[in-house]
């Protein structure tokens, strides 16, 4: 008798603020990702893909849960062991090695990185860095010098400075005692917990987060599996700081970076809630503008893509390795990233918004042997559908979680791999993103092929046409023209929501 299919394997590959420039945007920065474009030519690329909530912790429960932010009742940085709603749901890593499977995982995965008992092994855990250090305490975040002397007077609080911070390896940061009241200072790069990162030349030094990450994920690759494995590898970069090899920077000569698409006074038509809360995001653009103008700018953009294409790096070498195994035409490859980034897009560097800079994400999913992959699917789709869409192709249980109300909320893609149109598609024509400050009510936004509808709770509205306004410029919220498909958008919210869980106060 011939032998039954083997189970698929999962190389799953997450990274920090990694936005929609890898999908090449017109007019927008082009970065240069080989390795990324490798995998798109051999997935179907979802180019209209969005984060439930777009921020990471949140971001990240919802899709290891498949869940909306409503269902969970979780919209902040709370960890999944502190979130009532998930002690009933069963991370999508475990639900794998319930199943026979050997889970792995290495870096950030959920925000606070493991997470839990899930995983058969972890790798090496949550480090932004290398990080400056003050001398004392942790290195985590610390600013760099130089830059902190620039931004200093433009910025209201010490931890915004991480989030300006950029440049290359080679720039060895120094700070001497008395720099900062009551800190001895100390010169030189730190891992979080304030060891000694060695750095001679770009060369000569030791291995930052992400590669210490990858380096442990190609071990898992190359061994001998007599078991299907899920492997998850979570990036740190290209999320603040900016801190890479010098030849990253190289390959993007500053002359020639672009920067993204702006409008001046682009937030002035907008929902007064949504210009006004999270102002993190616009004073660190203010302060970049104030202190640097546009070449300031420019530098951060460079930064940016620097640390993109040094992501693309590690993808390529989990790719190579892969490729290089028996497991590569029995293995799903799943890239995406926790959310969006603004990069001075509507006055802004941060994410946490319901624009697109922040709600799109990139999503890469290879299947072997599907007949779609290499093609691009614009349905609005969500990371709530990666769930059901693993465990559709890996033949896993179809409802992990425990209790009547914790059907997953997502929907399997396997369509969109086997057909063209992806006709039996059962998910709504609509991504839903959300967000929440503390414990105020919180907003809502979908997004379809050609609109962008977004009810805030005290009724604020806007409202984008994405065929002819894809930058979301001009807010169409009062335009009798669009009423009627504004309304249509409203009720497909209220649907979705009724079908998860209203929240409480909101209208």
């Amino acid at each position: 008798m011939p032998e039954p299919p083997k189970q698929m394997n999962v190389l799953f590959i997450i990274c920090d603020d990694l936005n929609d420039w890898i999908l090449h945007p017109v007019d927008h920065p082009q970065v240069k990702i080989p390795n990324i474009d490798r995998l798109r030519k051999k997935s179907v690329n979802f180019t209209n893909a969005h984060a439930a909530v777009p921020v990471c912790g949140p971001s990240r429960k919802c899709l290891f849960s498949g869940l909306y932010p409503q269902t969970i009742d979780s919209y902040d940085f709370a960890a999944w062991q502190k979130v009532p709603a998930l002690q009933n749901c069963t991370p999508l890593p475990l639900h794998f090695r319930n199943n026979g499977y050997h889970a792995y995982g290495a870096g950030k995965l959920l925000h606070e990185g493991q997470g839990g008992d899930f995983y058969t092994e972890y790798g090496y855990d949550v480090d932004y860095g290398p990080h400056p250090w003050l001398g004392e305490g942790n290195a985590q975040f610390t600013p760099h010098p130089r830059q902190y002397i620039e931004w200093e007077g433009h910025l209201p609080e010490w931890d915004m400075h991480r989030d300006l911070n950029y440049g290359p390896l080679s720039d060895v940061p120094e700070w001497k005692p008395g720099d900062v009241a009551g800190k001895p200072g100390a010169k030189g790069w730190y891992y979080k917990d304030a060891t000694p990162f060695r750095y001679v030349d770009d060369e000569d030094r030791d291995r930052l987060p992400d590669e210490i990450s990858v380096d442990w994920a190609i071990d898992v690759l190359k061994r001998e599996h007599s078991d299907p494995f899920y492997l998850a590898v979570g990036l740190t970069k290209p999320h603040t700081p900016l801190y890479v090899p010098q030849k990253y920077f190289d390959m993007y000569p500053i002359e020639d970076v672009a920067l993204p698409p702006y409008l001046e006074n682009d937030l002035d038509d907008c929902a007064p809630t949504l210009r006004n809360r999270w102002a993190w995001g616009f004073q660190k653009f203010k302060a970049l503008i104030d202190s640097g103008g546009i070449e300031a700018w420019r530098e951060f953009v460079q930064a940016y893509l620097a640390t993109i294409t040094f992501v693309d790096d590690q993808v390529g070498r989990l790719l190579d390795t892969l490729e290089a195994t028996s497991q590569d035409d029995n293995t799903i490859v799943v890239l995406t990233s926790d959310n969006g980034y603004h990069v001075g897009e509507k006055d802004c560097i941060q994410k946490w918004h319901l624009w697109d800079e922040s709600t799109r994400i990139p999503l890469l999913v290879h299947v072997p042997g599907c007949s779609q992959n290499g093609q691009i699917c614009t349905q609005p789709v969500s990371h709530i559908d990666l769930y059901p869409t693993l465990i559709d192709f890996c033949n896993l249980p179809k409802e992990p979680h425990r209790g009547k109300d914790m059907q997953l909320d997502g929907h399997s893609l396997r369509p969109f791999f086997e057909e063209e149109d992806g006709q039996d598609w059962t998910g709504p024509s609509v991504a839903l993103t959300a967000i929440r400050d503390g414990q105020e009510i919180p907003h809502f936004s979908v997004r379809s092929g050609q609109y962008r509808y977004t009810r805030c709770a005290n009724g604020e509205e806007e409202f984008y046409d994405h065929d002819v306004d894809p930058h979301e410029w001009t807010n169409l919220s009062t335009s009798e023209e669009h009423s009627q498909i504004k309304k249509e958008l409203r009720d497909v919210l209220m649907d979705m929501l009724r079908s998860s869980r209203i929240p409480k106060g909101y209208a």
